[in-house]
């Protein structure tokens, strides 16, 4: 899908909504279809008890017959919570992320909340507009795979009440919650069992240095060359490479140059 059809989308989604709380039945029209009072259909939609079968199959048929939806929003804002949880990613469409979403999701659904994703774009900025935005909305929590290096304007928030862990990353400048995968060692025992097995020209193409995970990994691989005793040439390593035809172009000068890798 390409952006004018997505703005199109967007649009018309943002069109037929204008009016749609409006148009909502209530529970007072429930309890008026039913003819009952307004307790008696909060006490059915909410699942309380205290009312006889035959009320509460009249009361059921009146919100079958009128399309009513239980209105969640202002139920938990009423207990103080909103029972939603926001997630910021790098990339939806990386496949990396599709299982951690997916965690997280069902995580959040076995407590009873709603999960919320975004995408930084790897764009600091962005970052911070998208955790805010998610602030705004009162989610209850934020997981977040950081994009920049300073999240001091998360330190209201967290002080505030909002649940925050990070994600295969440190949060930058502030003291905080973070679950790391160790990209250090497992770049260095990567390449140490290449060496073991007979290679000495062993290639690198990372991530931009900037991001924590790919200098771990620059840092595991320099780790095991020098731990083997092994220099390393400036044309085995391409760093800053983002997108799958320069991952290709990197490999491709890497096996051609005058001291190509093997592996």
């Amino acid at each position: 899908m390409d952006d004018r059809t997505g703005q199109r989308i967007v649009a018309e989604t943002a069109r037929r909504s204008e009016n749609r709380y409006g148009n909502r039945p209530t529970m007072k029209d429930v309890a008026a279809r039913a003819g009952v009072g307004l307790k008696t259909v909060s006490r059915v939609v909410n699942g309380e008890p205290g009312v006889t079968p035959d009320t509460e199959r009249r009361v059921q048929e009146a919100i079958d017959a009128l399309g009513f939806r239980r209105n969640d929003s202002a139920r938990v804002l009423r207990k103080g919570r909103t029972a939603s949880i926001g997630l910021v990613l790098e990339d939806l469409a990386d496949p990396f992320y599709g299982p951690l979403s997916r965690a997280v999701e069902e995580v959040a659904r076995a407590h009873g909340a709603l999960l919320i994703n975004g995408s930084s774009a790897e764009d600091p900025d962005r970052e911070q507009e998208l955790v805010l935005a998610l602030c705004a909305r009162r989610v209850d929590g934020l997981v977040i795979i950081p994009a920049g290096d300073d999240h001091r304007y998360l330190e209201p928030e967290i002080k505030a009440g909002v649940a925050t862990v990070f994600v295969d990353r440190p949060a930058g400048q502030i003291d905080a919650d973070v679950v790391l995968s160790d990209s250090f060692g497992g770049a260095r025992d990567g390449v140490a069992h290449l060496i073991a097995h007979g290679h000495r020209r062993i290639g690198f193409i990372g991530d931009m240095p900037r991001i924590h995970t790919a200098a771990e990994r620059l840092r595991g691989y320099r780790a095991a060359m020098e731990e083997a005793g092994i220099p390393v040439e400036d044309d085995w390593m391409s760093l800053g490479v983002t997108d799958p035809q320069r991952v290709r172009k990197a490999a491709e000068d890497m096996l051609s140059g005058p001291s190509p890798v093997t592996a």
